[in-house]
């Protein structure tokens, strides 16, 4: 069993998402989303990755792998970081597995 979790640096808002992926199934446990509205991007990605957590009932360190999209790489505690073409393209292939191309 893997538990991860994403999280999204976007230019209106943090999002943060904690899945958990065992023998091919992916269970999405816990989301949150903050608008940034004049507030620190930075700031606002831990509080938006410890609500998660909080309401997923993990701690940080149960997270096997924390991925990053948007500005997100600027995070010193990732794991790993996704282009946004990469991040569409795997979103729109997970959404639509048999889709042969994909156009952003």
């Amino acid at each position: 069993m893997t538990l991860a979790a994403g999280i999204d640096l976007g230019t209106g808002a943090v999002k943060a998402a904690i899945f958990r992926v065992e023998d091919g199934q992916e269970e999405w446990l816990a989301r949150e989303t903050l608008r940034i509205r004049s507030r620190d991007p930075m700031v606002l990605s831990r509080e938006a990755f410890d609500r998660a957590l909080e309401e997923a009932g993990l701690k940080e360190a149960d997270i096997d792998y924390i991925a990053t999209t948007g500005e997100g790489e600027s995070l010193e505690w990732h794991t790993g970081h996704f282009y946004s073409m990469t991040s569409h393209a795997r979103g729109a292939r997970y959404l639509e597995p048999r889709a042969e191309a994909i156009l952003d």
